[in-house]
């Protein structure tokens, strides 16, 4: 799938996302079952998810490590911050307001105000990484509306997985304040030992290592590791998921340039070719488009499609132009803020944990999340084509901004 879908264009996470999808029960289930239960044979589910919860620890703490937020919100902060706010405050209003009327026509019964939440939650979402790849590789990286995007995407997800772990506490202490209390101040008091006591020794240590053998050594990289496994099950038993805590380590570490660059060159490749296409088969197992049934079930999808990219390219739009973008850069911000992709999937596969999304609502949202993938690169391309060569760094006014 990757091989192909490069040729239309897409990047390999495109191909890695639909591969997991129709080796699921949407189409090998749907042409052959016996074939894709005996390839996934239910006794190997629980394997299946530690895997995926194992490789998705890492993840977000390489997610975590690319919040370089210093460079992201550059000069030109009020810029940044106007479009991060309406762009995820917008799609999480729509989504909470739109989703009784979903919730009335799920398969399941799950309760009204935690899918509310989460529904908005999952409508507010950006891909990061997705974007960060898309733009070097259309070689638009160093572009103002490029470094606008990241910036804002950056500040969405991060606001995004406070919320998102706000809402796993209300759901698992079923919305019971006396259980939920508690344990946010457990989470900002463990915050406050990772950023305020922990994070100073734990980067020295790092750095006199790198800087003593010129490179971050196989002997280094178990302690890490364990490091991050301990903040994941301190998440976990505080009530939010075990990702959360790989992701507050990265965030820890995420200034020092050099571990990162060292940490991408002699563990991200294991991540992403072996625990990500886990990950994407194990969403494709927990996705059956085949539930979306009649013409009831395909209006219910476009219009979860309509709310998710009017509410999330409509918010982003109108950030940009009130902060003095012209109309294609505007058109490009919003275009880029509407991707989801793999943060989408991490996010709806919480949401199934919780017990929030049945499996028809689950598959919606799945599509979502591909199809706003696949729209963007060609769209970039497309908004962006010619600035490869007349960037504009952040913190300088657009050629627009400077006209006027």
């Amino acid at each position: 799938m990757t091989w192909l879908v490069r040729r239309l264009g897409q990047t390999d996470v495109s191909g890695e996302i639909l591969a997991g999808l129709l080796l699921g029960p949407s189409l090998l289930g749907a042409l052959f079952p016996g074939f894709m239960h005996g390839l996934f044979h239910p006794s190997t589910g629980t394997i299946f998810t530690g895997l995926a919860q194992v490789g998705l620890i890492f993840l977000m703490f390489q997610i975590g490590l690319e919040f370089e937020f210093n460079r992201h919100l550059g000069g030109d902060r009020r810029s940044v911050i106007v479009i991060s706010l309406l762009g995820i405050a917008v799609p999480f209003v729509m989504g909470y307001f739109s989703a009784p009327w979903f919730h009335a026509r799920l398969s399941e019964a799950v309760p009204l105000f935690g899918f509310q939440l989460f529904f908005a939650v999952a409508m507010s979402i950006t891909a990061i990484p997705i974007l960060g790849r898309i733009f070097m590789e259309l070689g638009l990286s160093h572009t103002r509306t490029a470094a606008l995007t990241i910036g804002a995407a950056a500040i969405d997800d991060v606001s995004g997985w406070m919320i998102l772990g706000a809402i796993s506490l209300l759901v698992k202490g079923a919305f019971s304040w006396g259980w939920a209390v508690p344990r946010v101040i457990g989470l900002a008091a463990y915050l406050v030992l990772v950023f305020f006591v922990v994070r100073k020794p734990l980067k020295r240590a790092i750095a006199t290592h790198v800087a003593r053998y010129g490179e971050l050594r196989l002997t280094a990289i178990p302690y890490i590791v364990t490091l991050l496994f301990i903040s994941a099950a301190i998440t976990s038993n505080l009530g939010i998921f075990g990702i959360i805590g790989g992701f507050v380590v990265g965030m820890a570490l995420h200034d020092d340039r050099r571990f990162v660059e060292e940490w991408k060159r002699r563990v991200s490749p294991i991540v992403w070719v072996f625990f990500l296409p886990i990950f994407f088969a194990y969403t494709g197992l927990r996705t059956d488009i085949g539930t979306i049934q009649g013409w009831s079930g395909a209006l219910t999808l476009m219009l979860v499609l309509a709310v998710a990219f009017v509410s999330k390219f409509g918010g982003a739009y109108l950030a940009a132009r009130l902060v003095g973008e012209d109309h294609r850069s505007a058109l490009t911000i919003g275009v880029c803020m509407n991707t989801r992709a793999l943060m989408e999937l991490i996010v709806l596969n919480i949401g199934k944990d919780l017990g929030l999304l049945p499996t028809d609502i689950f598959s919606m949202l799945v599509i979502m999340a591909l199809v706003s993938t696949f729209m963007a690169t060609p769209l970039i391309r497309w908004l962006m084509k010619g600035q490869t060569s007349r960037a504009t760094p952040l913190g300088e006014p657009s050629p627009a901004r400077a006209a006027t």
